[in-house]
């Protein structure tokens, strides 16, 4: 069995209105018929992405927990990870609350609404990394993790009232250590931050394997 593994890493900046955040995002907040749904089209991505559901032995996806993975018996999915139906939620619905807490925000509102939009690029690689892929059905995903976008750059307050401050400082901490658990060239530093900063579940933030 080959395990792939892929995740990009950065760490912080700061946003231009401070202010309580009336609202926290966490995607496990969207109603159950939503969740069911979202569910439902990222096994039919995977299993398409796979060549059929037959082929996709590791296509799940937990309504309750918002928990998926995917992995091809013949090949490693090879669709963007930023454009699979739950990470783009993510990124969606933490947009949505990253506007309504600069709604209720003091200051300059504009620019609040315009790191919204810096920091919320869904659906591409500069997107905020979603931290909801899970090695099984059963085991809950990470949800929070440092604000860094799959390309690798530093994102900042994402504004999404969840608090990433020890994550972020944690990762710059890391220093050099190294790893030495994963091949693939696209890993590099970013997989050896999050490890060397306790953060190893989160290597699998891309997972794939293949038989």
């Amino acid at each position: 069995m080959k395990l792939s593994a892929v995740i990009l890493l950065a760490a912080s900046a700061t946003t231009s209105v401070a202010a309580d955040k009336v609202s926290a995002w966490k995607i496990t907040s969207l109603s159950s018929g939503d969740r069911s749904n979202l569910c439902d089209r990222q096994i039919q991505t995977c299993q398409n992405n796979c060549g059929g559901p037959d082929e996709a032995p590791m296509a799940f996806c937990n309504s309750t927990t918002m928990a998926w993975g995917c992995g091809c018996k013949a090949k490693t999915p090879d669709f963007e990870t930023w454009n699979w139906p739950v990470p783009a939620a993510d990124c969606s619905g933490s947009n949505q609350v990253c506007q309504a807490n600069c709604n209720a925000a003091s200051g300059d509102r504009n620019k609040c609404f315009s790191n919204c939009s810096d920091t919320h690029k869904c659906n591409t690689e500069d997107a905020p990394v979603s931290y909801t892929t899970s090695k099984d059905v059963s085991t809950l995903p990470q949800y929070i993790g440092p604000a860094v976008s799959y390309k690798g750059d530093e994102l900042g307050d994402l504004n999404d009232g969840n608090n990433r401050d020890n994550l972020v400082s944690s990762a710059e901490d890391a220093g050099s250590a190294s790893d030495d658990s994963v091949s693939d060239s696209d890993t590099s530093a970013a997989t050896t931050l999050l490890k060397s900063a306790g953060l190893a579940a989160l290597a699998a933030i891309s997972v794939t394997i293949a038989f």
